[in-house]
């Protein structure tokens, strides 16, 4: 049976920053890839276990996970009967416990039992499994991430999971093969991964977690009751310390003393190496039982918890309800509460079966991993010992072989970037200095033409000048022309006086005033034409101007463009 997808992805939030990729503790459960030049990360619910840490690390809204607090509420509001059980880490959780519980009985809720109950229960079946089987080591299994780990990947280890049940589980089953219940169960839980136990097992129908429900509890507003609380059987033993990390070894250590090596590990960080080298040992060296929690603060901070409370603040509350316990309990006691389930209780009814699921299993060659090593540019041992995790893998070695799988890009590779933003700056530097000779050159042309548009200025205005002169001497000319006409006028006047001895006299005369009316006529229009060379002239000079000025700006921009440019490539090469 295909195992329920329990944590969700919103790919539209993810930034690629690797951090969901770094704490996982599967390969191939986070698969890296790339749309629309964006590192992205997805789930692959396949190999997933729910261990939560990707819920933890993402700091991006990205991850989410699915419980059934909202078809609990449904079903309770629509008169379904259910019955439920309570993990110890609602004590815990940030909001007053007993409230929700009592709240809950209003709702409609059946019977409530607490799961201390069922942990005794669950110590109670680990000393007499131990006892009757002698077995040379176990596991223990109340997690159920550990559990899925070792079903989905790490088949050598079934032979090692303890057979009892989790609390959960043997609560769910005392209530329902010793209480006679036979409503739906629902649990009140700190942990995502428990819905596959749940879906496994079939006992218990809800996963409802502390953090959802506490958030409904929360977002809709609602008063809850005041008042003390009970449950719906005898109160508990040591079990309600079972939530804490090393829960099951303190309380087989109460009952048994030292007789057994009870080694733990907790957290995701730890003990899944831990479990590794479990199988390396090959029957070695093991303990009588090997208790292990995939998070790191045990059940109370759980992955389906609240987290508005610290290590500390929990911690607290725990060994305030450990000092109590102790005061009000002893072995003597401890061992009447055994006798009691040896009379009443079948240590078979709490044996758990398991079944390997069969996961696809990676297989990877030599070559593979060499073409990988091309693809990241690691073609020296010193490139492909890096090692700097950013990509999410704990080695160079790793990213190469997920590369080679097809779990990662090889652009999800810092130093792959680096060495190819380098080559980009290399070439940007190059493309900078030739654009810089460029920029020189045009300076110098510009420099060129700035000058022979100032020879042109220069010409002009001699040109100018020139026509100047002209018109000067053109107005000498046209007061000379007048000048002789007047001479001309009078000469033909003696020349009448003169009669026939003037005749040749008026001739001249004649002549020298047409001259001088020709001249006069000519200078005339000379000046109109000197008027005309003045106006263009002036108007070429002004259109030299604006181009010289324009030239002159131009220069000043560039060479500011030029400073720039290179004050940025020093700074960028430094």
């Amino acid at each position: 049976m295909k195992m329920r997808s329990l944590i969700s992805n919103d790919e539209a939030m993810c930034v690629g920053c690797n951090r969901c990729v770094r704490v996982c503790p599967i390969e191939g459960a986070s698969v890296t890839y790339e749309k629309e030049k964006q590192i992205k990360v997805r789930i692959n619910n396949e190999r997933c276990i729910a261990c939560g840490a990707c819920l933890e690390a993402c700091k991006h809204n990205v991850r989410d996970y699915e419980d059934d607090t909202e078809r609990f509420l449904s079903d309770l509001q629509n008169g379904v009967s259910i019955s439920l059980f309570a993990a110890p880490a609602y004590r815990a959780g940030g909001i007053d416990g007993d409230r929700v519980l009592a709240w809950l009985r209003k709702m409609g809720v059946k019977l409530i039992f607490d799961v201390s109950l069922g942990a005794d229960i669950c110590t109670w079946g680990h000393i007499r499994y131990i006892q009757m089987k002698n077995p040379k080591s176990i596991i223990t299994q109340p997690c159920p991430a550990i559990v899925n780990y070792v079903l989905m990947h790490e088949h050598d280890l079934i032979k090692y999971l303890s057979p009892v049940q989790s609390p959960m589980l043997c609560t769910a089953i005392y209530m329902k093969k010793y209480n006679n219940i036979n409503d739906r169960i629902a649990a009140l839980s700190p942990c995502i991964a428990k819905a596959h136990e749940f879906e496994d097992t079939g006992y218990i129908t809800y996963n409802v977690t502390l953090r959802k429900l506490f958030e409904y509890i929360r977002n809709n507003n609602i008063q809850l009751p005041s008042g003390p609380f009970r449950f719906d059987h005898d109160e508990a033993a040591l079990g309600r310390l079972f939530s804490m990390p090393g829960g099951l070894k303190e309380n087989v250590e109460f009952y048994l003393g030292k007789q057994l090596r009870i080694d733990q590990a907790e957290g995701p960080e730890v003990v899944y190496e831990a479990l590794q080298q479990f199988v390396q040992q090959k029957g070695r060296d093991l303990p009588a039982i090997f208790d292990v929690l995939n998070c790191a603060e045990g059940c109370n901070i759980g992955t389906g918890c609240l987290h508005e409370t610290n290590r500390f603040e929990v911690s607290a509350v725990m060994e305030k309800n450990r000092k109590n316990l102790f005061k009000e309990y002893d072995h003597t006691e401890c061992e009447e509460l055994y006798k009691r389930y040896d009379d009443s209780l079948r240590l078979d009814d709490f044996i758990r079966h398991y079944t390997p699921k069969h996961v696809q299993q990676y297989v990877v060659t030599d070559a593979q991993i060499e073409e990988a090593y091309i693809k990241l540019d690691k073609m020296t041992e010193e490139k492909r010992g890096f090692d700097c995790m950013a990509c999410g893998a704990d080695s160079c070695y790793k990213m190469a072989r997920k590369i080679a799988l097809g779990l990662d890009i090889p652009n999800n590779c810092i130093q792959e970037e680096k060495t190819t933003i380098k080559a980009d700056h290399e070439k940007i530097m190059d493309l900078s200095n030739s654009n810089l000779e460029n920029i020189n050159m045009i300076l110098n042309d510009i420099s060129e033409i700035k000058g022979l548009s100032d020879e042109i200025v220069a010409s002009i205005r001699h040109v100018d000048e020139a026509i100047t002169q002209y018109s000067d001497m053109s107005r000498d000319i046209s007061s000379i022309s007048r000048t002789i006409n007047i001479l001309a006028i009078n000469a033909s006047i003696e020349a009448a006086r003169a009669g026939a001895l003037g005749k040749s006299f008026a001739v001249v005369a004649q002549e020298v005033k047409t001259l001088a009316v020709k001249s006069g006529s000519t200078v005339s229009q000379t000046d109109k034409i000197s008027e005309k060379a003045v106006d263009s002239v002036s108007m070429i000079d002004s259109k030299i101007t604006d181009i010289s000025e324009a030239i002159a700006k131009a220069h000043l921009e560039i060479t500011n463009v030029y400073d720039s440019t290179q004050r940025a490539l020093q700074e960028f090469s430094d």
